[in-house]
């Protein structure tokens, strides 16, 4: 991932700050050493003041041992200029310990964190490949939601989970979810009380347009 700043909302005089990656170190840089062959981080992000949620949904697990489950690295830096990079959590199968987070329920090609969305106290983010509650519908994805208890990750929930067959407690089951809808895989937003989500291998009403989205 690579961190830019400008002069002006404008866009005036880019700078380019830092890079957060394996082995990026010096300056601003930040090395997430745990980072390996094919985990994909930066496929998707989202930066909210000085925080910064990036996807890494081909990430195996903790331990490599729920191939492509997918994780999301939670970073935060002491000013507006990318200073003081910091890996505060991971939120993935088999990440426990400080402030990470494992989210139990993933599975081998899950794909979480191919969409992300931070804002405030709160996370959502995207498993597109997700086979909806009981694998009954491969391919149907979902939408996890997180909460944090302060600005820096502590306290991290897996609030609820929205897709198919999800029911109980904050979950919701979105019944008309079929088989390769891909809800979640590239695109969620939330936005306070309000979540929007894209379904971009939905096939339209009745199934009448193949992948239209």
């Amino acid at each position: 991932v690579y961190l830019f700043s400008f002069a002006d909302a404008a866009f005036n005089t880019p700078t380019l700050e830092a890079t957060i990656g394996k082995g990026y170190v010096g300056g601003k840089n930040l090395d997430v050493s745990g980072l390996e062959v094919g985990d994909s981080f930066g496929s998707e992000l989202s930066l909210d003041g000085n925080r910064l949620a990036v996807g890494a949904p081909e990430d195996d697990g903790f331990g490599n041992t729920t191939s492509t489950a997918g994780a999301v690295y939670l970073i935060s830096f002491s000013d507006s200029v990318f200073s003081g990079a910091t890996l505060e959590a991971t939120i993935g199968k088999g990440y426990t310990g400080g402030k990470n987070l494992d989210v139990s329920g993933l599975e081998t090609g899950d794909d979480f964190g191919r969409s992300v969305s931070l804002q405030g106290l709160q996370l959502a983010g995207g498993a597109g490949h997700d086979d909806g509650f009981g694998n009954t519908t491969s391919d149907s994805g979902a939408v996890h939601l997180f909460t944090f208890s302060d600005l820096v990750f502590n306290g991290a929930v897996l609030e609820g989970t929205i897709g198919k067959g999800y029911t109980g407690g904050k979950n919701f089951d979105v019944s008309g979810l079929e088989a390769n809808d891909a809800f979640g895989y590239r695109s969620v937003s939330v936005d306070g009380t309000r979540l929007a989500v894209g379904a971009q291998d939905n096939d339209g009403f009745a199934n009448t347009t193949a992948n239209s989205g």
